[in-house]
């Protein structure tokens, strides 16, 4: 398994986040150009890191700062929003 990169780091962060922006998981799958369907299974692993795909990624990170949430990986993975 690769190590991860950025703050995105489990399924759970992945749907809090998500749940924080005020997105479905089709509007954010839509917004940051992967499939639907990899967006539920990705929430479905809580612990697992939901994509090895770095450009994957940066898209879902940059299209949840859109919507005011910041992810962070340390102390453990989470995410606040940006007022």
């Amino acid at each position: 398994m690769k190590t991860p990169r950025g703050p995105l780091r489990t399924g759970r962060q992945l749907r809090a986040a998500r749940a924080m922006a005020n997105l479905t998981q089709r509007q954010l799958a839509i917004e940051a150009g992967f499939a639907p369907r990899a967006g539920r299974w990705w929430e479905k692993r809580p612990d697992g890191l939901p994509t090895s795909v770095p450009t994957s990624q940066e898209r879902i990170v940059a299209v949840l700062r859109r919507h005011g949430v910041e992810l962070f990986a340390d102390p453990t993975p989470g995410c606040y929003w940006r007022a």
